[in-house]
């Protein structure tokens, strides 16, 4: 899949790909805040030209994403850019955090785990614009 846009950043990398849906990637041992889930929700912004997109989400088995970051991608101004969140999860403590995330959080915006990006990208593809 060709990358239209990329935007780097000191502990993700979110790429614009050629059938509109946003990748990012959240690099390995990283603690992911609120400050990095602002700045990743720029980027997306910044690639989407301001418009919802569908977001695939890959983390590094060794990325830890706390309570605050979990909130603020989970609010109305952490969605605002957002069709549909994939998250692509290979470790266990990943799926534990996103079983939870998707139970307690309850975004607003239809989000669901996977795991491999193929399924994540095809489930993507799959959803409707919305009205």
């Amino acid at each position: 899949m060709e990358i239209i846009k990329s935007i780097g950043l000191d502990f993700a990398s979110a790429e614009l790909l050629e059938n509109g849906v946003i990748r990012i990637e959240f690099f390995d041992k990283q603690s992911i805040g609120v400050s990095e889930s602002r700045a990743i929700n720029n980027a997306i912004g910044s690639l989407s030209d301001g418009k919802p997109a569908r977001i695939m989400m890959v983390a590094q088995p060794n990325t830890v994403f706390d309570h605050g970051a979990r909130e603020f991608s989970s609010s109305d101004e952490g969605l605002k850019y957002t069709i549909a969140d994939a998250m692509v999860v290979t470790s266990l403590g990943h799926k534990i955090l996103v079983s939870f995330y998707l139970k307690f959080n309850k975004p607003k915006k239809p989000s669901k785990a996977f795991d491999t990006e193929e399924a994540a990208m095809a489930w993507l593809l799959s959803l409707e614009d919305p009205a």
